[in-house]
């Protein structure tokens, strides 16, 4: 049986810390290693892990650099096939292990297996568990492709081939925070992931203050401040999503076919992390790749969901140009403009329902530059997106 090492980064978390370790130990499929990694707290953490009697646990400390530098550091002392992240506030549940493991165990090829999870928060009532933040609709499309548009893959419910951080390299130790959004996005360009629906962990919402001590925040800021270093993410990640890559996320159409979807699909993910010269560039080279043939219902979705994304949008008047250009540029050019109409469409109207007179105004403004055309016209029927990628497609 595949040996497991747990890698539980802390600081000052002392109590939280403690529920989490308590939950590691009691997996229906023992973990081998557990290494807590205490990133310089001074609450008390060494003595609380000390008075714990199990000879798997392996404590260690050094001065607080951040949570990156804390797991490129365990990783160096981790001996097991299989490496289970843990965060020091989470809990996993009784059969996580077991339940990731097997995905690893019965499919070689991967090199991530991966879950769902519930959140909860601890009140006067007690204890309140709700649904996970967001889960995509992982019958059509990859996990690659899921993931690309927003995270929803945490490293508690993630299991990966120690092998495989090999290959993909150290967590970025510049980024104080999505590290976690970074490497999964690295080890899914890089190698198979097999998905679980199963619940694996509990994720903990609480009002402490948030990230590295170098750069804390509120729990009530953390949209605005995730929303800025996803962002930050993936302005780093481009040179990690080849076109080659996104062209096996489809399939039944030409070669020039193929390339349009892909640069839709790229441009896409950059534009609902608001990187829209990124994105533009995308939708101009997917409108040069081919320019005649209609948008397929795949394509045509691609669009849409470019600016439904959590974030929101964010025009600036140099995309506005870029766009009007778009527009102009051909048959494809404009239905790709229209399209991303139509996602503002619903973005706006989502905004009027809530109340939201400013946004709705702002993202009418937006709206008034993409032409969007109420009637959709025709649609190649061809074009189909996979859910499995080739093993090829990893070779890039």
């Amino acid at each position: 049986m595949s040996a497991i090492s747990v890698i539980v980064p802390t600081f000052n978390r002392k109590d939280y810390l403690l529920e989490a370790l308590a939950a590691l130990q009691q997996q229906t499929r023992p973990v081998s290693q557990i290494i807590v990694w205490d990133d310089g707290s001074s609450d008390g953490t060494h003595a609380a892990v000390a008075a714990l009697s199990d000879p798997r646990l392996q404590y260690c400390r050094a001065e607080n650099a951040g949570k990156a530098a804390a797991l490129n550091a365990a990783l160096e002392l981790a001996d097991g096939d299989y490496i289970w992240i843990c965060d020091d506030d989470d809990i996993a549940l009784p059969d996580a292990a077991e339940q990731l493991a097997g995905l690893l165990d019965a499919h070689p090829e991967a090199g991530v297996a991966g879950g769902c999870y519930n959140r909860f928060r601890d009140g006067p009532e007690g204890r309140e568990v709700t649904g996970p933040g967001y889960w995509p609709d992982l019958s059509t499309g990859t996990p690659l492709r899921h993931l690309l548009e927003d995270i929803f893959l945490f490293q508690n419910a993630t299991l990966v081939r120690r092998a495989c951080y090999g290959r993909t390299g150290p967590f970025r130790e510049d980024l104080p925070r999505s590290i976690d959004y970074d490497m999964i996005v690295r080890l899914a360009v890089r190698f198979p992931i097999r998905m679980t629906s199963q619940k694996l962990f509990l994720q903990r919402k609480h009002d402490g203050l948030r990230g590295p001590a170098g750069h804390r925040h509120a729990a009530s800021a953390a949209d605005s401040v995730w929303a800025q270093q996803d962002k930050v993410v993936f302005q780093g990640l481009r040179d990690h999503l080849p076109l080659s890559l996104m062209e096996a996320m489809f399939s039944g159409a030409s070669r020039a076919h193929l390339r349009r979807a892909a640069c839709l699909q790229r441009g896409g993910a950059f534009a609902r992390h608001n990187l829209w010269q990124d994105a533009l560039s995308d939708f101009e080279a997917a409108a040069a790749a081919e320019p005649a043939a209609p948008l397929a219902a795949v394509e045509t979705a691609i669009c849409r969901r470019a600016v439904s994304g959590k974030h929101g949008v964010a025009f600036g008047p140099d995309d506005r140009r870029r766009l009007n250009r778009l527009r102009s540029s051909g048959a494809a050019g404009r239905a790709i403009a229209a399209s991303l109409g139509r996602g503002l469409l619903w973005s706006l109207r989502r905004a009027a329902g809530r109340g939201n007179p400013a946004e709705t105004l702002r993202l009418a403004r937006m709206l008034a530059a993409t032409g969007l055309r109420l009637r959709g016209g025709a649609q190649d029927s061809r074009l189909r997106e996979n859910s499995i990628l080739s093993a090829a497609a990893y070779t890039w």
